[in-house]
């Protein structure tokens, strides 16, 4: 919704910050420089565009498995990336959700490129772009999180989902860090009107 506003302002403030300069003013000429305010308008667009990209809900790059992250954070990581796949580049929130993948899922869903074939399929699809998601912890041990995950798609579909996230017990770089294990085939919960 801010996204939209901005960008509304960013359109119409020129036009209405002359409009109002004329009034103040007195001008009365009938015409308006419509060239310079729409490049003004198209210059505030870019800005304001290139703003939103580099605000801290848009990362410009994506955050690595560490064991500092708590199961919840990583799930939500996964959720909001996917949430806006394509910043800060396309299928940016598919590579994220790559990241935290479990080596152990990694090796049935890799490499990356079968991986991303994978999330757009018929039971994944829904997942990019998605309006919302809520989650609800089903089971918690010291070793391994369960989840279930209801998203509204952004074709108005509620959907669950089963999530399960595992510590890595391996030595090597990811041991203690938290990551998705599996994800289960969608539950279609209805549509919203």
């Amino acid at each position: 919704m801010t996204k939209k506003i901005i960008l509304l302002l960013a359109i119409l403030g020129p036009f209405i910050a002359y409009f109002f300069y004329a009034k103040i003013k007195g001008i009365s000429n009938k015409k308006y420089p419509f060239k310079l305010l729409s490049l003004i308008s198209v210059i505030l667009i870019i800005l304001s565009l290139g703003s939103l990209r580099l605000d801290k809900n848009y990362p410009t790059k994506l955050t690595n498995p560490n064991s500092s992250l708590k199961p919840i954070e990583v799930l939500t990581i996964q959720l909001n990336s996917l949430k806006r796949n394509n910043i800060p580049f396309k299928d940016a929130g598919i590579e994220q959700v790559w990241n935290f993948a479990h080596p152990s899922n990694k090796k049935i869903t890799g490499p990356l490129e079968k991986f991303k074939k994978m999330i757009y399929s018929k039971s994944y699809k829904m997942l990019i772009n998605h309006v919302n998601s809520e989650i609800t912890i089903l089971s918690k041990n010291k070793n391994s999180s369960v989840y279930k995950v209801k998203i509204l798609s952004n074709d108005k579909k509620k959907y669950s989902y089963i999530w399960k996230i595992e510590k890595i017990q391996e030595k090597g770089s990811l041991t203690n860090c938290w990551m998705t294990i599996s994800v289960s085939s969608p539950d279609h919960l209805g549509d919203v009107i």
